[in-house]
């Protein structure tokens, strides 16, 4: 049993130069082989098996490098990143991106707002030139998404000018339990259209190199989610574990429409399709309705809290 679990270690936590190695020879083999060459050739299987091992490898060894990159980035070791550091402090606003996680924080949740936009537009556009109405669902999804996540800045403005902390984190709840419903309504009508797209096995192809713009979006939004989820996981903030859950759905949903997009463009036989599509299709509305109900859940559970402690600060108050 130790045994086994040696070579699990072994082959999940390599050295870091297997990882860095598998990393520079998977994908761009992966990227040659969907160009190239057609999906039943030898080379391809490898190549499918090799950039998957590589995804795993960075994926499960996400903290450990993270940790190694945050001790490079504080220390003096590398003379480029110290000059940046210096460079970066000149500047108010560099200077508290740096030292202000809760500033990092709105940062992404703008970057967020706009990336999202920009994928609706995306999806949409491409949803009218291949007259996809599915391609026409993931771009309005990503409206409504970019909608949330509006709500969410627009409600973190109004929080900033309240003074009272316990009026704060009441207006804080109610926003995360309003995106959180909001969420909750995309999520269950998202789920109508995935099942009847299973249902009927109907799929979309992208022509040309528009498929790897996909592609690259979808690795982006789900290495950004993992990130979010790790940096912000001790964070007390409601706002930022909603805006984490928004990734995550954003995520889950990105996944979810290359994959059909990736088995109508290279193929691999209408029954594995079907079996696929429902497999991610089924997890993929699960996650996203689970993490709306868990923002509805988690609203409720500190409005209640704060609620149950108002009284004792208002007699407090009251007797000053």
């Amino acid at each position: 049993m130790n045994r086994f679990k040696e070579i699990i270690k072994a082959i999940l936590f390599p050295k870091p130069w297997i990882i860095v190695v598998t990393s520079l020879i998977g994908f761009p083999a992966v990227t040659f082989s969907l160009i190239f060459l057609s999906s039943t050739n030898p080379v391809s299987y490898i190549s499918y098996v090799l950039s998957a091992y590589a995804l795993t490898l960075l994926c499960t060894n996400f903290p450990r490098v993270q940790r190694r990159c945050k001790e490079l980035i504080h220390s003096d070791k590398i003379k480029a990143i110290v000059s940046l550091r210096n460079f970066m402090h000149r500047s108010k606003y560099t200077s508290m991106y740096m030292d202000d996680i809760e500033f990092r924080a709105r940062v992404s949740l703008y970057s967020g707002l706009a990336i999202n936009m920009f994928y609706a537009v995306f999806k949409c556009t491409t949803g009218v030139i291949f007259h996809s109405a599915w391609l026409w669902a993931i771009g309005i999804y990503y409206v409504m998404l970019s909608a949330i996540r509006f709500t969410l800045l627009r409600n973190v403005r109004i929080t900033d000018k309240k003074e009272h902390s316990t009026e704060k984190k009441i207006h804080e709840h109610q926003s995360v339990k309003l995106c959180g419903i909001m969420m909750l309504l995309l999520s269950v009508t998202m789920s109508g259209m995935t099942i009847q797209m299973i249902w009927q096995n109907r799929s979309y192809e992208y022509k040309g190199y528009i498929i790897y713009i996909s592609a690259m979006y979808t690795f982006y939004s789900f290495i950004t989610a993992i990130v979010n989820v790790v940096k912000f996981s001790k964070r007390s903030n409601p706002i930022l574990s909603a805006a984490k859950f928004l990734s995550l759905a954003g995520a889950f949903m990105s996944m979810f429409a290359l994959q059909t997009a990736m088995f109508s463009s290279f193929g691999g036989g209408e029954e594995l399709h079907r079996q696929m599509n429902t497999i991610t299709g089924t997890a993929v509305c699960i996650l996203t309705i689970g993490l709306a109900v868990t923002m509805i859940i988690q609203s409720n559970m500190g409005l209640k809290n704060l609620r149950v402690n108002q009284p004792e600060r208002s007699d407090f108050n009251g007797k000053q």
